[in-house]
């Protein structure tokens, strides 16, 4: 018992004088989610697939800083399902399996400043990255693998080396994206940007070509103020080649897109917006017209649309792809308690598409979405999302049924 005490309390020891050494904090949330979705699968109320579910997130941060070194380290068990493995006590059961959720590294990065370079600074690690306003790149939700060496400034230059996806660790097969950006802030209020993205895709798995890829996005943004107006605007051009095992000849890549969003406050309390957004999607040519993105898996502007279904693009989270998006709406702060939001979307397929079996066409439907947010406490809140998506003909099946989709969500929060 002496030899464990002695132990423990040389841990304690260590651990006092590590802290003394670094500024130390953790901070984090407990969020409590209730889902509800409506046909977001086969687009027919006739056949079920509604989903109900109480879900639990839980996220921890540590952050460390010393001198010109700081780090992070965040865990989070994303979305854990209430009830899903848990053993029933019940027949003389006294004791219950572990949760479903496992804690997962949601950051985990080092940041210091380059000896003797002035303020030229490296940080390393899994991170989260966002290129320009975030509409061909961004891994805000989980993080990405990477390298970032950057000289931050007036003129802030930067070299992004990001790990995409290992694949075989003894195959030359990794996908890796390196980026060359250049943020130029104008005023206090407004930055103007550009980056370079040179993707290596050895086997197509990310182009889903399934051969040899080489993605280059060149992308152009701006955020900041004009007069009234709060303005975000992104352009990407795409450009690169597949090069196909058989000897076939190349393909080009030709995807673009254009994203504008707006607000300006024209009274107190009350927040007027507006986007526009549109990428390019699949054309019956020999290329690759449809834009690709690499984007993650939060909301990004609909609620339902691009969130809970498979987009014009054929899936979940493919931010402007082959798709046309139209969006004004407000929200508006009550007091200080209580805000409202809503926002209505049309939508429109760049290219003609059957998701669902029937006639290929660009009519995706329209979309409504309300949020109600209440800010019970400094640090507590509690937000009701409601979206009710009306499909168009590009959903419709061979029978020509296209149901209206439904998601509602409550989320308690609570940031420590």
């Amino acid at each position: 018992m002496k030899k464990v005490l002695a132990v423990v309390a040389a841990l304690a020891l260590t651990l006092i004088s590590s802290v003394a050494m670094a500024e130390v904090n953790v901070s984090g949330s407990i969020d409590i989610r209730n889902l509800s979705t409506q046909n977001t699968t086969d687009w027919n109320s006739k056949n079920s697939d509604e989903n109900r579910t109480t879900q639990e997130r839980i996220r921890v941060n540590i952050d460390a800083k010393n001198d010109n070194v700081k780090g992070r380290v965040t865990f989070e068990n994303d979305w854990d399902v209430w009830g899903r493995v848990e053993a029933p006590q019940a027949n003389g059961a006294t004791t219950t399996n572990a949760g479903g959720g496992r804690l997962e590294i949601r950051e985990g990065w080092i940041d210091f400043t380059i000896p003797g370079a002035g303020p030229a600074h490296v940080k390393v690690g899994h991170q989260f990255l966002q290129l320009g306003n975030g509409w061909f790149f961004r891994s805000m939700k989980y993080g990405s693998d990477a390298w970032v060496v950057g000289y931050p400034g007036t003129n802030t230059v930067a070299f992004v080396d990001v790990k995409v996806a290992e694949n075989l660790a003894a195959a030359s097969d990794d996908v890796d994206a390196f980026v060359l950006l250049d943020n130029y802030k104008l005023n206090d209020k407004s930055t103007v940007g550009a980056y370079l993205v040179y993707l290596r895709d050895p086997q197509g798995k990310f182009t889903g070509s399934g051969d040899e890829s080489n993605l280059d996005n060149i992308g152009l943004w701006f955020n900041g103020v004009l007069g009234p107006v709060n303005l975000q605007a992104e352009v990407d051009v795409q450009m690169g080649t597949v090069k196909f095992a058989d000897g076939s000849a190349d393909r080009k890549f030709k995807g673009n897109q254009i994203v504008l969003e707006a607000n300006m406050t024209p009274a107190e309390g009350l927040k007027v917006e507006a986007t526009v957004g549109t990428g390019t999607g699949q054309d019956t040519s020999n290329d690759y017209t449809i834009m690709k993105t690499a984007l993650d898996a939060d909301p990004h502007y609909t609620f339902v649309y691009e969130y809970f279904m498979k987009t014009a693009a054929g899936a979940k989270n493919t931010g402007f792809a082959n798709t046309l998006a139209v969006g004004v709406g407000a929200s508006y702060e009550i007091n200080k308690m209580v805000g409202v939001d809503l926002k209505g979307w049309m939508l429109q397929a760049n290219e003609d598409v059957a998701l669902n079996g029937g006639t290929p066409d660009s009519d995706l439907g329209t979309e409504i979405d309300a949020r109600l947010r209440l800010k019970l406490y400094e640090q507590l809140s509690w937000s009701f999302t409601y979206g009710h998506f009306m499909p168009g003909k590009a959903y419709e099946d061979g029978s020509g049924v296209a149901d209206n989709v439904d998601a509602i969500q409550g989320v308690l929060s609570y940031k420590f």
